[in-house]
């Protein structure tokens, strides 16, 4: 268990999508897995290896700590780039930053300057993060020591949440600002629609009665879907108006 629990840490508390990796290795790869572990521990241990392989790849047996530890640090050195990256891709959508803001965007704004406003956010928030022990020690573990693809796995992190976000933001936005532009009646006065990537959440906001724009903090509403702000205050004014009407005439009988 001292052990099992030592590779967890490792492995940043996300060691199931490693197993999982581990267990749909194709054969010629396993084997040379299998022949740098004999190497390492004895033909006896690969011999148990082998045998055990089927049983802990159904969850019949449990893997041990001692066992899962020596057969994972032969790993990272045979591991394609683009499998590091999807490891470490869902260790960052487990401990990666979190932020919650609203972007208040007006009629006046384009597209281009909302996705420019939400990407220096964004700049912001990942050149302020730290990166916290979890990650930096699952990081050691793919990179194995080399520098080079330490920094190539921070990188892709960093664009991956840039460039993934601003793109909702490009898409959502002209929808929204169309939607202001239509309404000649102008019964829609605020439209708020939330992007979400990871652990960030942006609520951009359209309101018709704002100029530019502006990052603001969440208000308690923050994620309610789209909507008339006015079709809503006549909702509650009808109900109002109900009750008051129920009370005259209840009192009248």
């Amino acid at each position: 268990m001292d052990e099992a629990r030592a590779l967890s840490r490792v492995l940043g508390g996300t060691d199931k999508d490693v197993k999982a990796y581990f267990f749909a290795l194709p054969k010629a790869k396993l084997k040379l897995v299998l022949d740098r572990y004999e190497a390492a521990f004895g033909a006896d241990k690969r011999q148990y290896a082998e045998e055990a392989f089927p049983y802990w790849a159904t969850g019949r047996r449990g893997m041990s700590g001692l066992v899962a530890d020596r057969l994972f640090q032969l790993l990272p050195p045979m591991m394609p780039l683009a499998d590091k990256y999807r490891l470490t891709e869902s260790l960052w959508n487990h401990y990666g930053p979190s932020s919650r803001k609203v972007l208040r965007i007006g009629p006046d704004v384009t597209a281009d300057q909302v996705a420019a406003a939400f990407l220096a956010h964004v700049e912001g928030l990942l050149v302020d993060y730290r990166i916290p022990e979890p990650l930096e020690a699952r990081f050691a573990w793919l990179s194995a020591g080399d520098v080079t693809v330490k920094q190539q796995l921070l990188n892709y992190l960093v664009q991956r949440e840039r460039e993934v976000v601003a793109e909702g933001v490009r898409l959502q936005t002209p929808v929204m600002l169309e939607h202001l532009a239509v309404d000649a009646a102008g019964q829609t006065t605020r439209i708020a629609h939330v992007v979400k990537v990871g652990k960030h959440e942006l609520e951009i906001l359209a309101d018709r009665n704002a100029t530019g724009l502006s990052l603001e903090e969440p208000s308690p509403k923050f994620g309610r879907s789209s909507g008339s702000e006015n079709n809503i205050g006549c909702l509650i004014a009808l109900v109002v108006v109900g009750v008051i009407l129920w009370l005259i005439f209840s009192g009248a009988g």
